[in-house]
């Protein structure tokens, strides 16, 4: 299944067109729906597709070293720059596989200080990308910061992580390599693992912190605020500023 995906992707990424279904009423087809996107996507799955739902599959070793795969990571890591995510889970664009990105800028933290939305120690992680990761946990000890995720946009809850945690991956040359993280890379590496459990943070969360993220803006505009799913060019920091 896996090396399907992987295989097709160069071949149609950036080539999917929008077929309307030829109908003789034209007002039928002014609205019919374009044809379904195939995985993996330009945008991120959210909750309630069933792909955030299911354990994500090992990727076989001999995929590693194709263009595809190559290209695959390459846009995973894309996704999760144009969202201005923290990283991002395969299964997230709509591939069931074993990989996440991540990555902490200094744009990201001093925009978070602007802001005053980190509401916890940030720090620069650089990018990294994990596949067939196992995770073992250091030190058992948790902290409980907000924590929000791309996939349940809009909403941001405390959720608890373990303090300290080893990770055992390969990395996208197929070499093994060991990454040890504390606090802040550690707390985004746990909400990534969980993505490739098909668990999201809402099943750890402290239910009553759980909250929409600009509760406080819907009710100074009286509700009319609407929430994008896709980056806006342009307007997407000026958004995150206002959704922070």
């Amino acid at each position: 299944m896996l090396t399907k995906v992987f295989y097709s992707f160069l071949s149609r990424h950036h080539s999917l067109q929008f077929v309307f279904v030829k109908r003789r009423n034209a007002f039928f087809n002014y609205f019919q729906s374009p044809r379904q996107p195939i995985p993996p996507y330009n945008h991120v799955c959210q909750i309630g597709d069933p792909v955030l739902r299911t354990r994500a599959e090992p990727v076989e070793p001999e995929i590693l070293a194709t263009a595809q795969f190559k290209g695959f990571v390459e846009h995973l890591i894309s996704i999760m720059r144009s969202h201005e995510a923290y990283g991002l889970a395969a299964p997230q664009i709509g591939v069931s596989a074993q990989i996440f990105a991540i990555e902490t800028t200094k744009q990201q933290i001093e925009e978070c200080i602007k802001t005053k939305s980190a509401g916890q120690p940030l720090e620069i992680v650089p990018l990294t990308v994990f596949i067939n990761p196992k995770m073992k946990i250091i030190d058992y000890h948790t902290n409980s910061y907000p924590e929000s995720c791309a996939s349940v946009f809009g909403y941001i809850a405390h959720v608890p992580r373990a303090k300290t945690i080893e990770i055992q991956a390969l990395d996208i040359t197929g070499k093994e390599f060991t990454w040890n993280g504390h606090g802040w890379p550690a707390k985004i590496v746990q909400h990534e693992m969980d993505h490739l459990q098909g668990k999201l943070f809402t099943d750890r969360m402290d239910p009553k912190t759980f909250a929409c993220a600009i509760w406080s803006v819907v009710n100074q505009r009286s509700g009319r605020v609407a929430i994008k799913f896709y980056p806006d060019p342009g307007r997407w920091g000026r958004f995150k500023r206002i959704f922070s």
